[in-house]
């Protein structure tokens, strides 16, 4: 099994979702278990999803990040993918899914934006 580690802190009603390493079909629900308990007992307003220490993302992981954005919007909540770089820009700039997510340099950059 590849290297992955997710962690979540809160700022205030801003919550920050750190992924590193491989998001793969092997580490997804890694992810998805820890995106559930973001959303609960209630929704932040803004989650900021931070992927600059992603080494690596397949279509399992994207299909994760598309999870968490129907389910921000179904919630009112703000998404953000913050430090989005190599195969995963790639994947979201060919499937025409960059415009769909809205980005930041980095997940300081999208704190000091809230």
């Amino acid at each position: 099994m590849a290297f992955f580690t997710v962690s979540t802190s809160r700022h205030g009603t801003v919550c920050v979702v750190q992924a590193s390493g491989e998001l793969d079909y092997g580490n997804a629900s890694v992810l998805r278990d820890e995106m559930t308990k973001v959303w609960e007992p209630e929704a932040p307003s803004t989650i900021v999803i931070d992927v600059a220490a992603l080494t690596f993302c397949d279509s399992t992981g994207v299909a994760e990040l598309i999870v968490s954005l129907r389910r921000s919007r179904a919630a009112g909540t703000r998404l953000v993918l913050a430090g989005v770089h190599g195969t995963l820009e790639r994947i979201l700039t060919i499937t025409g899914l960059r415009s769909a997510f809205e980005l930041s340099p980095s997940a300081e950059e999208a704190l000091r934006g809230m």
